[in-house]
């Protein structure tokens, strides 16, 4: 995303649509040739390979349309953008693909039932490998496309194409042998090709429903974002980032950053607006920055956090800490910080409490734990106040 050329919204349709125009137009000549010889020549998985060809002419002006009013800047009813229709736009398409390979699948059952005679020629052997360099060209095209505008949807139809291409030549083959050995094999391969526009189907419905739900964004990202905010002078160190996402170029973040507890207000909030800054100029991110407060001047700060990760080793529970902070009141030592949960456990956010409280209290009765755990960003009850 950081070296990626960011796009406004006018700019993306404008490109986009000339992507859509060629897609749609190679598609619908493919489509029909393939309809035409597969009718012609008896072959039902051609036919069937044809008409998902030209299904793909729909839905590349579904996403043209998409394009068009994700563009659309965002309103009162939609303060985020609409975004998020491309994602829509790939679960239609993703249900269109799945429709037809449940259609192939019928028809083949039935060709596998009751054989029909076919006829192999060389124009059909042609259109065929015809086909399959153009659905070459246009996995190309498409990822392109992706590449460009940073768009799912294109990547969806990349997918797509791919799978065409290996079915098409599964059809070729079947053909072939069909044709010079007599074995009726077009309605099995008729299943296999189905059985591929299925699992397409699937994949992109999968990845485009995980979006609209909410799923974790690319762990470069995470990673690239985290490395930009440590190296902002006065910040030492970085927890919590949530990045979401509302579509292509519209994405928004939350960052915890922990500074120095000794700083005045304004000194903070001048760190926090330089982070806000840097994210947005260089990863096109909307950032809400929180600052946390750390201990750098306590003498013992280094021995408590030693105590604490001590505890954390016996207790065997997959957690790290952080929002550490620690300050002695009379003849007690308070400590505050969160527990974030690195791997499956199946105990409570209570039990946990009480495991780690009793570790620091092995190792100092005068220990007080003041915890919270964060199960993937959802936080719960803070136990020993």
């Amino acid at each position: 995303m950081a070296n990626q050329e960011v796009l406004n919204g006018s700019e993306r349709y404008k490109k986009s649509l000339w992507f859509c125009l060629i897609g749609m137009l190679i598609n619908l000549v493919l489509g029909g040739a393939k309809v035409f010889v597969g009718y012609e020549s008896g072959f039902v998985s051609i036919m069937g390979d044809g008409f998902n060809n030209i299904t793909d002419v729909g839905a590349v002006v579904l996403l043209a349309m998409t394009f068009y009013y994700a563009a659309k800047p965002s309103d009162a009813e939609h303060p985020f953008g609409l975004g998020r229709l491309e994602y829509i736009n790939a679960s239609v398409i993703s249900a269109i693909i799945i429709y037809v390979g449940i259609t192939l699948f019928i028809k083949s059952i039935d060709q596998i039932r009751t054989p029909q005679n076919t006829e192999f020629t060389w124009i059909t052997a042609g259109i065929l490998i015809f086909s399959m360099v153009i659905k070459c060209f246009l996995a190309w095209f498409y990822e392109r496309a992706g590449k460009k505008l940073n768009s799912d949807a294109f990547y969806a139809y990349e997918k797509d194409s791919l799978s065409d291409l290996f079915a098409t030549s599964g059809i070729l083959i079947a053909a072939f042998i069909e044709q010079n050995t007599g074995y009726h094999i077009d309605g099995i391969v008729g299943v296999i090709v189905s059985l591929l526009i299925l699992y397409t189907g699937y994949e992109i419905l999968k990845k485009s429903v995980n979006h609209m739900l909410g799923t974790i964004s690319d762990e470069s990202l995470y990673q690239d974002v985290k490395a930009e905010v440590l190296s902002t002078p006065g910040v030492y160190g970085v927890h919590d980032v949530i990045i979401h996402d509302y579509g292509p170029g519209r994405h928004f973040a939350t960052v915890h950053i922990e500074v120095d507890s000794k700083l005045s207000f304004m000194d903070s909030h001048a760190i926090t607006e330089k982070v806000t800054t840097q994210l947005r100029d260089k990863f096109d991110l909307q950032v809400v920055v929180h600052a946390d407060p750390i201990l750098l001047c306590e003498p013992k700060e280094k021995e408590y956090r030693r105590d604490l990760e001590s505890a954390i080793y016996q207790s065997k529970l997959p957690v790290s800490y952080h929002d550490f902070f620690a300050v002695k009141k009379g003849d007690k030592i308070y400590f505050s910080f969160e527990l974030t949960l690195e791997g499956k456990s199946e105990k409570t956010d209570k039990e946990i409490y009480e495991i780690i409280s009793e570790k620091m209290k092995n190792i100092n009765p005068t220990y007080h734990v003041k915890l919270l755990v964060d199960r993937h960003f959802i936080s719960g009850k803070i136990y020993g106040k």
